[in-house]
């Protein structure tokens, strides 16, 4: 499956193992949308860690794969990126991403979904390519760039595609830390550790997100996405 989820401890793990560099296609969002309803049966679980294997943390769009999807296959990717970026961004715990890699477009969007971004060093790279390939946003990601970054912020990088390293990021405020890539897990666990012994996070957590989180429901519920009149 191209998303694993491990639980150990009360700490979930989800990992992007889509070699070679974890691209999102169809196949992607069905797992990653399974493994997030998981996440939100079972008890016990107190946070979160959200990784790519290999060299890539998230590349975005598999463009090998997607172009050849007929409109049916399409109308179902836009939804299920839909339901995954807000499943993503409605968990109630702790949700750090550590960044080992590229995290790109939609790779991007779901390192935003998360609460927090640890990123490594010398590989992580962020950007927006959208712009670069042409291809509008779906509603609900383009909710989660809205609430997450910084308005100037992401009108340079909407508009632009330009790519940042983690040093780029962390001045952007887009990463938390930034750590060498043997420590990123380490420091992932250790965020998530120290922001889950908080009692009131996933109160507050939830007051933060309510109004994003109406407009994905409603987005998602209209059904009508404004990328289908552009993409099928």
């Amino acid at each position: 499956m191209s998303v694993s989820l491990d639980i150990t401890e009360g700490l979930a793990t989800l990992t992007f193992d889509a070699p070679p560099a974890n691209a999102v296609d169809l196949e992607f969002t069905e797992a990653l949308i399974a493994r997030l309803d998981t996440l939100r049966a079972v008890s016990g679980v107190g946070a979160a860690i959200v990784t790519g294997a290999g060299r890539a943390f998230c590349a975005g769009v598999n463009f090998k794969v997607v172009p050849g999807y007929d409109a049916e296959a399409k109308r179902a990717m836009v939804g299920n990126i839909n339901r995954m970026a807000s499943a993503l961004y409605a968990l109630p715990f702790p949700v750090v991403a550590a960044v080992n890699g590229p995290a790109i477009g939609g790779g991007m969007v779901l390192a935003m979904a998360c609460d927090f971004r640890v990123a490594a060093r010398e590989a992580a790279r962020f950007a927006l390519g959208e712009v670069t390939a042409n291809i509008p946003y779906p509603a609900v990601p383009l909710i989660v760039l809205e609430d997450s970054l910084d308005p100037s912020v992401r009108r340079d990088l909407m508009l632009t595609g330009r790519i940042l390293d983690a040093n780029g990021a962390t001045a952007m405020r887009i990463v938390d830390h930034v750590v060498e890539a043997g420590a990123l897990l380490d420091a992932a666990r250790m965020m998530t550790t120290t922001l889950a012994k908080a009692p009131g996070y996933a109160r507050v957590k939830a007051q933060l997100r309510a109004p994003a989180l109406a407009r994905m429901r409603a987005a998602i519920e209209k059904g009508d996405d404004p990328m289908l009149e552009e993409w099928v």
